[in-house]
């Protein structure tokens, strides 16, 4: 190798070095901030504070949970507003996954009695809820009744 590609590739070395450092602590900071929003939207939750939760999100919130279709804008507002409403014990948030890429990232989370997949987008330097996909957040659980067992040992007359 001749002189100057052993100085280019000593500048290549330390600038990937130098700037490392700064692309962990920015992904540092974007998942503490996620991380903060999200404890954020679970405290509003249960104070039942639907403007600061609805401040978390973005304004083309989509929102789906496992027993109803999917819910966008204004039409997805409203059911975690009515969700508030109904809410009958405190939701504990805990993230299980946070991914990051640029102004997008997603978060797989426990959430109250049931499991989260969120979508979070950067705006205005803030990061909100963009896609909320949930099971048995915002609705409880369907239940069906127990079916009935046969009874295969009744005699026959």
């Amino acid at each position: 190798m001749s002189v100057s590609g052993a100085r280019w590739l000593a500048i290549a070395a330390f600038a990937a070095v130098a700037v490392a450092p700064l692309t962990f602590a920015t992904e540092s900071s974007d998942r503490a901030a996620i991380e903060a929003a999200a404890q954020a939207w679970a405290k509003a939750f249960n104070a039942r504070d639907t403007n600061a939760l609805l401040a978390l999100a973005t304004e083309d919130l989509v929102v789906l949970d496992a027993n109803n279709s999917p819910m966008t804008g204004a039409r997805a507002r409203e059911a975690w507003k009515k969700a508030v409403g109904a809410a009958q014990k405190p939701l504990t948030s805990t993230s299980k996954e946070i991914v990051i890429s640029g102004d997008v990232a997603w978060r797989i989370a426990a959430l109250g009695p049931g499991q989260v997949l969120e979508i979070w987008k950067r705006v205005g330097g803030q990061w909100k809820i963009h896609r909320q996909m949930s099971s048995n957040v915002l609705t409880q659980p369907k239940l069906l009744p127990t079916p009935s067992e046969p009874v295969l040992d009744r005699p026959v007359n």
